[in-house]
């Protein structure tokens, strides 16, 4: 009699045993049921893991987003001085340092899923530089970001680069325009500092 008993305990204590590793599996199996990660993001544990340059609860804010607009501010552009003769007898008076208002900025996105890609388009009296740039450090509070050495400027004559940084609110730049002909045009340095956006 004892023995069955000791059976019948055993049997239960299997079937409990059993049963909690089954609920222990099946709850974290189902941990990510009903949780919806967006903009690519993964679940993993009940939580959604974003992709860099997107956050939230359910990688629903894609920081990008926060920064796209126009952006307005004045540009204050000095000039290396070449040591040359031509340069000082034809040129020195128009390359003097001086400040440019009404600057326009534009940060636009494409339909790409590339959340740390934006391109910028700069308009300075007429003067247009459009490129793509790759935004860093980039979150809810703000970003930086690298404008990549292209050429600009009337008749493409400047190898134009520089960094800047962007938030929800307002946008810094600094370019560094580097001529073709280094004895006879400076180099010429915009800055654009707390441009605001529009």
């Amino acid at each position: 009699m004892k023995s069955i008993k000791y059976m019948a305990l055993g049997a239960i204590l299997v079937l409990g045993v059993f049963y909690v590793a089954m609920s222990t599996t099946s709850c974290s199996k189902d941990a990510c049921k009903g949780v919806t990660c967006l903009n690519q993001g993964m679940c993993s544990g009940g939580q959604c893991t974003c992709d860099s340059g997107v956050g939230g609860l359910n990688c629903e804010t894609v920081y990008r987003l926060l920064y796209k607009n126009s952006y307005l501010g004045n540009d204050v552009i000095t000039y290396s001085r070449p040591d040359s003769a031509v340069f000082d007898s034809l040129y020195y008076s128009v390359y003097s340092n001086h400040t440019d208002d009404s600057n326009v900025v534009a940060l636009t996105v494409g339909s790409d899923t590339t959340y740390n890609v934006m391109q910028l388009s700069w308009k300075d009296h007429g003067n247009i530089l459009q490129t793509t740039i790759k935004l860093s450090n980039n979150t809810s509070t703000g970003s930086t970001f690298t404008v990549p050495a292209m050429m600009g400027g009337p008749g493409d004559t400047f190898s134009v680069s520089g960094n800047g940084s962007v938030n929800a609110t307002s946008l810094s730049l600094n370019l560094t325009a580097i001529p073709r002909h280094p004895k006879l045009t400076p180099v010429i340095y915009y800055t654009l500092s707390n441009c605001t956006k529009q």
